[in-house]
């Protein structure tokens, strides 16, 4: 079986392209990414691991994300409030373990 996109031999099993990363057939045309849950990070945490939670929701940057907290937090002072406030309601996610890329070798 050939890739329709860029002509890549692949196996029949394949769902998706090793080098160009398309779905190959209609079965795998509708396959979704599961949604990222929204929770603080406790791995990447500096004070309470909001601004991680946030970055690794919208699939930013953490840096980039804290950065723009910041520079919010002086224009305005809104983001000060609101960092609070979801350090108070969003969940922990460091109950269910480690993740795989924050283990060491």
């Amino acid at each position: 079986m050939y890739c329709t996109t860029c002509g890549n031999r692949m196996l029949d099993q394949d769902r998706f392209c090793a080098q160009c990363g398309k779905p190959v057939s209609a079965t795998s045309a509708s396959y979704q990414v599961p949604p990222r849950p929204l929770e603080r990070d406790m791995f990447q945490k500096k004070i309470g691991g909001v601004c991680a939670g946030f970055a690794n929701y919208l699939a930013m940057d953490v840096t980039l994300f804290r950065m723009l907290f910041v520079l919010l937090t002086f224009c305005t002072g809104l983001p000060f409030f609101f960092y609070f406030f979801a350090w108070l309601i969003m969940p922990r996610n460091d109950l269910r373990g480690v993740p795989v890329s924050h283990q060491i070798a």
